[in-house]
């Protein structure tokens, strides 16, 4: 298995597990898998600052994250923000979420970043305690979200120029 920066060759296997976990999120109100790969080929190709990495193994995506820079974080340093981790159901419980946590961090110190955070569900106890085994701390933050109507009340009435 190679952990790597996922390339524009690795995106049919990709959206393939994007499509997967988008189901295991969204439930009935995933996106359909025909829309996957194109929507993914539209950010792959416009993407600058999100590094994807995939576990490949035979050709194969079986699992991927994404690390997004942060600014600032303590003392005006820069962070790096795992958005996503996923490992394909068929693949899991071969070490490959460990391998991805690992190379994000070689890849945070890399890019300078002074640290790493990501946020886990409440309802996934393996992947946390994977997460607390390989020193992730709980920083007692909470995590909140706009969208949809939530995002378009906040925004309205302020005008971009």
């Amino acid at each position: 298995m190679d952990i790597r920066p996922a390339t524009e060759a690795d995106l049919p296997s990709l959206a393939r597990v994007m499509d997967e976990e988008n189901i295991h999120y969204e439930g009935d109100d995933a996106m359909p898998a025909d829309d996957v790969l194109p929507k993914l080929k539209r950010w792959f190709s416009a993407n600058t600052d999100t590094l994807m990495l995939v576990a490949v193994e035979d050709h194969q995506v079986l699992g991927f994250a994404t690390l997004v820079p942060l600014f600032p974080a303590g003392n005006l340093n820069v962070g790096m923000f795992i958005k996503d981790l996923y490992v394909a159901a068929d693949a899991r419980g071969r070490g490959i979420g460990e391998a991805l946590m690992r190379r994000c961090a070689a890849e945070a110190q890399r890019l300078g970043a002074t640290r790493l955070e990501l946020t886990v569900d409440k309802d996934n106890p393996r992947a946390r305690a994977l997460y607390e085994q390989l020193g992730g701390r709980d920083t007692n933050k909470a995590y909140l979200r706009w969208d949809g109507a939530a995002m378009a009340a906040l925004a309205e009435e302020t005008e971009i120029v």
